[in-house]
């Protein structure tokens, strides 16, 4: 009987060792844990302008100056001044007409105000003095990218751009300085649990991107905890999966009207959002909550840090959620969108 017993227990544990050795969710993937950042907490603080900030969807910093891109208002974006905490003003108007954006985005840059509206596929370069003195501010430079309804946020990888395709053949889309497509694709789609149709895969894999202007993108996933490094020739570095090793499904549906795919709701989860590239490191919010449980909210209080070669360094436990950041490097600061109760900037000092 001890015998037969001990037999079980042997075979037990081989099975429970094999299991966890070949554990994989992805081909080529690098598994990380909560375990493997270093810990530090963060207090917020929520900053207060002598003017309401509306209801900002991105944020950005250059020394002093907060700019906000809005939802509802008359002028896509408002400047602010985080030294007097005074408003400094409003630009770029809403419409098809000169320079005005319908769905204007960010592009990082350390040296000017580049925005990409997505509606129009259109690219604008602004001086930062320009930009914030002038209430009618012309953009120095102005080109369009030879894609078509492009609906991605873009980032710089040297003097190209790079976006995400949400498209079947390659996750992402690469572009010269004058806004021509460069290649078939940047990067490759993961091998997953699931082979996934051309409709499945475009939504299953949805992401957002940042770069270090260099050498290297991050894509960082929406609904799969899975970040892939890529250096500038789109070679995968690192396939980083973690820190809870999910992947949500989606599937294939034709209601006779429209073919598309939507996620099966047991396993529908936000993971990845708003990366940042700071200096030898990229920021990225976590978030790992499921959309269709009561309580959701997109506020995320889990930031981490990884290194441009997909090394786990930081793990920034914030006191409140925020939905987007932007990091001032040279203050150690970061800011944050929160909706709660009401629309502010909550500024963290790391």
């Amino acid at each position: 009987m001890k015998i037969h017993s001990f037999f079980i227990l042997i075979i037990g544990s081989i099975i429970v060792t094999s299991c966890k050795n070949n554990r994989t969710i992805y081909q080529d993937e690098t598994l990380f844990s909560w375990n493997d950042f270093k810990v530090e907490l963060l207090k917020g603080k929520n900053i207060s302008f002598d003017e309401p900030i509306m209801k900002p969807l991105q944020i950005m910093v250059i020394d002093t100056l907060l700019i906000t891109i809005n939802q509802g208002t008359e002028k896509h974006c408002h400047l602010f001044n985080l030294k007097t905490k005074k408003k400094i003003g409003e630009r770029i108007a809403i419409g098809q007409g000169p320079d005005e954006m319908l769905v204007p985005s960010f592009i990082s840059s350390n040296d000017s105000i580049r925005l990409y509206d997505m509606m129009t596929s259109s690219v604008y370069s602004f001086g930062v003095s320009e930009f914030v003195s002038n209430i009618d501010a012309v953009p120095s430079r102005k080109y369009k990218l030879n894609e078509t309804n492009f609906f991605s946020e873009l980032a710089m990888l040297n003097e190209k751009l790079i976006g995400v395709s949400y498209r079947p053949d390659y996750p992402c889309y690469l572009f010269d300085g004058n806004g021509h497509k460069i290649g078939k694709g940047f990067g490759s789609y993961p091998a997953g649990p699931e082979k996934y149709s051309n409709e499945e895969i475009i939504n299953a894999y949805r992401a957002i991107l940042t770069s270090n202007r260099k050498n290297r993108v991050a894509v960082c996933h929406f609904f799969t905890d899975l970040i892939d490094v890529y250096n500038e020739n789109g070679t995968l570095i690192k396939r980083l999966c973690g820190p809870e090793h999910f992947y949500t499904r989606f599937h294939e549906y034709n209601d006779g009207e429209r073919i598309g795919s939507k996620p099966d709701s047991k396993y529908y989860r936000d993971a990845f959002y708003s990366p940042v590239s700071v200096e030898k490191d990229f920021f990225v919010l976590f978030n790992g909550k499921f959309v269709d449980k009561d309580g959701y909210n997109i506020l995320a209080k889990d930031l981490l840090v990884f290194s441009w070669n997909g090394i786990p360094e930081i793990h920034y436990k914030l006191d409140q959620g925020v939905s987007r950041i932007a990091v001032d490097y040279k203050r150690h600061r970061i800011y944050g969108i929160s909706d709660t109760p009401e629309y502010h900037i909550v500024e963290f000092s790391y």
